[in-house]
């Protein structure tokens, strides 16, 4: 017996709703899509009105398939005005963020009234593709709510899986799990996505990344099955049915009868996707979704290989520090370099006019202050820190963006990039942060492309820990990097010719690569 949680529908007569077809679809081809906010402001508004009005199952049904349409494309806009977004959000991305949740909220209430019905209905039995349909759409709502949460950093509400698994449980009793409907996948195709997609850890992606996983998982989640008990010999996850969570990774152990997600083919497509692209076949070639690209694939295939074939496990125990344990933070190449070059003692940079980077003369003059962060640590490791804040102003941090930090025992400030960030209430933000150098230095590059004239860029350079046999390395402001390319490096207080090496590191924040120098020239 299906137990979700509804809006109360209010008497009759007590609200004016418009539900009369033709004046509804011709409202709907009124909607000014071309503002997606203003276009999710009143469809949630109408929704909402509609999700609380008493009327027939056949009434409702024929007025949620005119909405559908509309709740799609604009749902797809705030995602892509969302594309980008970081924490703390910008005030219209909160409220773009909060109207995408809103929205897919309404729309599972909708199918959820559809269900119910139909599954109360006290004589005859449910018509069956009637029963796959509404079981179908409340499972792609439930989906694309969990997606919601993840694009604006916040916690899926209270209850979403404990309807997920209910769900498809309902679903797979009433044979309807796997029965095809239109414009929708199956409700077992919605819930093995949304085991994906949280198996994934979307908190420690990008927004490309978790882009590009969505797309994957529209054309290949099929291959990832659900069996009672595991498999012998493959890979997957136990899934607790009983509560409100989804599959972890740290989930160990033998369910005897239970439900588990069997990830053996998916991951061998993952593996045989990489080796693919590795050796040099475009995305097309090896049949992946339009808008993949081949770079970041590549990068996600490997990601991803280890979150769906492995349960994970720390390499470096973390500790609980001291209360009251702070640290300042700046983010950002740019940003980060302006604080290190305007710090006491620092090297300027006024290279003289025969110098080959005088462009850079300059570019010091009046620099625009950087203000740090102060952040309370949570937790520390030898790899990382876990960091927890409420700053007063949006930052926009996104996963993978650089981090410079500074304890008050510091003697300077050490390097590090954002691994996954979460957002606990409206204000309240937790970042985790990998070390990448306990020293940097700010530098200016300027590539040598056959053009005297190109501009420098800030960047950072990380000396090497020959007690970890690490060199040094160069952080580069993204779309700088192309393989064996020269460039005119200006350290304070001398400047040097080098040649691009390996790309060690790829995020939407930076190029972390190494290199070898061919001219040194002394002050």
């Amino acid at each position: 017996m299906l137990a979700f949680s509804l809006p109360r529908v209010d008497p009759p007569g007590q609200a004016a709703v418009e539900t009369r077809p033709k004046t509804v679809a011709a409202w709907l081809g009124r909607l000014p899509y071309a503002s997606p906010a203003d276009a999710a402001q009143q469809l949630v508004a109408a929704l909402y009105a509609l999700n609380r009005h008493p009327l027939g199952a056949d009434d409702r049904h024929a007025l949620l398939t005119l909405y559908r349409p509309a709740v799609a494309r604009v749902a797809a806009s705030l995602e892509t005005l969302l594309a980008e977004s970081g924490v703390p959000p910008y005030a219209q991305q909160r409220q773009v963020g909060t109207l995408l949740r809103e929205l897919q909220r309404e729309r599972s209430f909708g199918y959820k009234h559809l269900l119910m019905a139909l599954a109360d209905q006290r004589f005859g039995r449910a018509n069956p593709r009637r029963l796959a349909e509404f079981t179908a759409q409340v499972a792609a709502a439930l989906r694309d709510m969990q997606t919601a949460s993840f694009l604006t950093y916040t916690p899926p509400p209270a209850g979403l899986w404990q309807d997920l698994h209910q769900l498809h449980a309902y679903a797979q009793i009433s044979n309807v799990a796997e029965l095809p409907t239109d414009g929708v996948p199956t409700a077992s195709l919605s819930y093995r996505q949304a085991l994906l997609i949280a198996l994934a850890d979307p908190p420690h992606m990008s927004p490309a990344e978790f882009a590009h996983t969505r797309l994957y998982l529209d054309r290949f989640a099929a291959l990832a099955e659900l069996a009672y008990g595991p498999v012998a010999g493959h890979l997957g996850f136990p899934v607790s049915t009983d509560g409100d969570m989804p599959p972890t990774q740290a989930a160990t152990g033998d369910q005897p009868g239970g439900l588990w997600l069997d990830t053996d083919m998916l991951c061998r497509h993952v593996h045989e996707t990489a080796v693919r692209l590795r050796k040099g076949e475009t995305p097309e070639q090896v049949d992946l979704p339009p808008g993949m690209d081949h770079a970041l694939s590549l990068t996600l295939c490997k990601r991803l290989l280890k979150k769906w074939g492995t349960t994970a496990q720390r390499t470096y125990k973390r500790y609980p520090t001291a209360p009251g344990s702070t640290v300042q933070v700046v983010a950002g190449v740019s940003a980060i370099h302006r604080l290190l070059a305007q710090m006491p003692g620092a090297e300027q940079a006024e290279p003289d006019e025969s110098l080959p980077i005088h462009d850079v003369t300059g570019m010091f003059a009046s620099p625009a202050a950087v203000n740090a962060t102060v952040w309370s640590v949570t937790n520390d490791s030898a790899a990382g820190v876990a960091l927890a804040g409420a700053p007063d102003a949006p930052l926009n941090l996104k996963v993978g963006d650089p981090l410079a930090l500074h304890a008050g025992a510091a003697t300077g400030w050490s390097l590090g990039t954002i691994r996954w960030i979460r957002m606990t209430d409206a204000r309240q933000v937790e970042l985790g942060v990998e070390r990448l150098s306990p020293q940097i230095h700010p530098v200016w590059v300027r590539p040598l492309r056959g053009h005297p004239r190109a501009s420098p860029e800030p960047a950072l350079f990380l000396p090497g820990l020959p007690a970890l046999k690490q060199n040094d390395r160069l952080l580069l402001p993204r779309h700088l990097y192309q393989t064996g390319m020269d460039a005119e490096v200006l350290h304070a207080p001398h400047q040097y010719t080098l040649s691009f090496g390996r790309l060690l590191e790829h995020t939407p924040g930076f190029d972390l690569i190494d290199f070898t120098v061919f001219a040194d020239e002394q002050p």
